[in-house]
C-alpha cells in the first residue's frame, strides 16, 4: 500500500514539476498564467514537498531494513530519469498553443503538425540551444 502511495506522490510531483520547467523555460507570449504571478514560487516549493514525502512514504514502512532505502532510492531515479522523458513531451504538447494558431511562424522553418512541439521555439532566447544552420 504504501509503495503505490509513494510512487502516486512521486508521479505527482513529476507532473508539477514539469509543468513549472516548462514555464521557467517558455518565453513570456508562451508562458501559463499560474506561473507569471507569485504562485510560481508555491508550485515550485510544492513539487520539491511532494518528491521529499514520496520518497519517505516509500522509506518509512522499511526503516529498519535495507528495503525502504532501496524503494526510496528508486522512487528519486524514477523522479528524475524516468518520468521526465514521459511527463515532459505530455505537458508541452497540452501547453504550447494549436498548430493553427503558429503555423504560418513555423511552416517556414521546417516544422509541421505533429512535430512543432518537440522544437525550441517556444524558449527564451538564452534557453535555445544554438545549433549551426546549414546555409
Amino acid at each position: 500500500m504504501y509503495i503505490i502511495l509513494g510512487f502516486l506522490i512521486i508521479i505527482l510531483a513529476g507532473v508539477v514539476q514539469a509543468y513549472c520547467e516548462f514555464g521557467r523555460y517558455a518565453s513570456p507570449d508562451f508562458k501559463p498564467r499560474t506561473l507569471k504571478t507569485r504562485f510560481r514560487f508555491v508550485l515550485e516549493g510544492l513539487w520539491i514537498f511532494l518528491m521529499v514525502i514520496g520518497a519517505a512514504v516509500l522509506w518509512l514502512p522499511y526503516v529498519f531494513s535495507p528495503t525502504g532505502a532501496i524503494l526510496a532510492g528508486a522512487g528519486i531515479f524514477v523522479f528524475w530519469l524516468v518520468l521526465p522523458f514521459v511527463i515532459t513531451p505530455i505537458m508541452r504538447n497540452r501547453l504550447l498553443p494549436p498548430w493553427d494558431q503558429v503555423k504560418k511562424e513555423l511552416e517556414p522553418k521546417g516544422y509541421n503538425e505533429r512535430d512543432y512541439w518537440r522544437g525550441d521555439w517556444w524558449m527564451i532566447e538564452s534557453k535555445q540551444k544554438r545549433r549551426k544552420r546549414k546555409t
